[in-house]
């Protein structure tokens, strides 16, 4: 993650670290989230990706009527405000789509997929969704 998908995220214009990385945006809060599996192990990691586009108004209407959420919103899928999907829904034929790390296998390829999903699919539906201003999709 830190040495192969950041760095290529970054070269696409995200900011962010770990498991968050952000399109900037003054107008909107743009999220990729990679949300891990519960059943992963030490030995093998499957994950998926979330993706969130709010508009700063709305989430700041959002935190008037409900203070208890945070500063910024996460990439969770369901949390009920702006567009969000998992990256499945954005891929044709519209399948759960989830990537599988396993400490014997080699992670490029499973990275240069990740990346290409984001690069190919995210990206623009995220900067579509963003420019077209709406809220709530």
């Amino acid at each position: 993650m830190k040495e192969e998908i950041a760095p290529a995220l970054r070269r696409l214009g995200f900011k962010g670290s770990g498991q968050r990385f952000e399109l900037p945006s003054d107008t909107h809060w743009a999220i990729v989230g990679f949300q891990k599996f519960s059943w992963s192990s030490q030995d093998q990691v499957e994950f998926t990706l979330n993706v969130t586009v709010v508009s700063r108004d709305e989430w700041m209407r959002a935190q008037e009527e409900r203070p208890y959420l945070p500063a910024r919103p996460s990439a969770s899928v369901g949390a009920g405000f702006g567009w969000e999907t998992r990256i499945g829904s954005l891929i044709p034929g519209d399948a759960e789509k989830t990537w599988i790390i396993a400490g014997d296998r080699p992670t490029k390829p499973v990275a240069s997929d990740v990346v290409g999903a984001i690069e190919q699919f995210v990206l623009p539906a995220m900067q579509a969704h963003i420019s077209r201003g709406g809220e709530n999709g």
